[in-house]
């Protein structure tokens, strides 16, 4: 069975100082709000659940974070974006390399990619996504899945 976004906040909570992650102060509902009509998006429930609980974090891992919703904002759309409203939610190494995500309000599902050179979908589970990176961090994690995904297509 795969983890919710609740499992994986509670693998961050409990194993946090083991993981070298550092949280930031959660997002309040109205930073959510006011990030959705800023970037005129809605973003998905587990992106919602996630950024209530924290405002991002930072991991010791090759200076891996989840990007703060305020600075998704200050920054706006720096490249290696598919779509106008897509955004960078992730990144590493100070913005050497970012994970984004496509949202497609019409049918309310999203899907999360890296750009890197030739656009990989990799999820459309936030939850997913973390638990790649907590297993593995970036390269045994998020980059080996990304490899095998390009590969299987």
């Amino acid at each position: 069975m795969s983890p919710t976004i609740t499992d994986v906040i509670e693998r961050i909570q409990n194993q946090r100082v083991q993981l070298g992650i550092t949280l930031y102060p959660k997002a309040s509902p109205e930073d959510i709000v006011a990030f959705e009509v800023i970037r005129q998006i809605k973003l998905p429930d587990d992106f919602k659940t996630f950024y209530s609980f924290c405002n991002g974090f930072e991991s010791e891992e090759d200076l891996f974070r989840i990007i703060p919703l305020h600075e998704i904002i200050e920054k706006g759309s720096c490249g290696y974006l598919e779509r106008e409203k897509d955004f960078h939610f992730a990144e590493y190494m100070i913005y050497c390399d970012m994970w984004s995500i496509s949202i497609n309000d019409k049918n309310k599902s999203y899907s999360i990619y890296n750009n890197n050179g030739k656009v990989a979908v990799l999820t459309n589970s936030l939850a997913e996504f973390l638990n790649i990176f907590l297993d593995g961090g970036v390269f045994d994690g998020l980059y080996k899945w990304q490899e095998e995904i390009k590969q299987s297509h």
